[in-house]
């Protein structure tokens, strides 16, 4: 668990830089939305992000919405959650 808090840690660091570029989508997969808000939250609120998800979300292509509802968890439990069901729906659809 703690290989994949690290990844997801690193992910959004790094996605929250490619924010600032015009190829930030093609960087890290993540669509214009996503990136924006990535670019306003505090290293606190990407590091809970971080913590909550209990899945790689390198591999998930993260909504506007499923990041500002993952972000909004205050429980590591139901974040751990919504994220499974966010890898299970995007599996099945994908």
């Amino acid at each position: 668990m703690i290989d994949t808090i690290s990844i997801n840690h690193m992910f959004l660091l790094m996605a929250r830089e490619a924010a600032s570029t015009k190829s930030g989508e093609i960087i890290t997969g993540l669509p214009r939305p996503v990136l924006d808000r990535l670019a306003t939250m505090s290293f606190e609120e990407i590091e809970a992000i971080a913590r909550r998800a209990s899945v790689s979300l390198i591999t998930l292509r993260l909504s506007e919405a499923d990041l500002i509802r993952l972000a909004s968890l205050k429980d590591d439990e139901k974040g751990r959650s919504y994220a499974l069901s966010m890898a299970c729906t995007e599996r099945r659809d994908g």
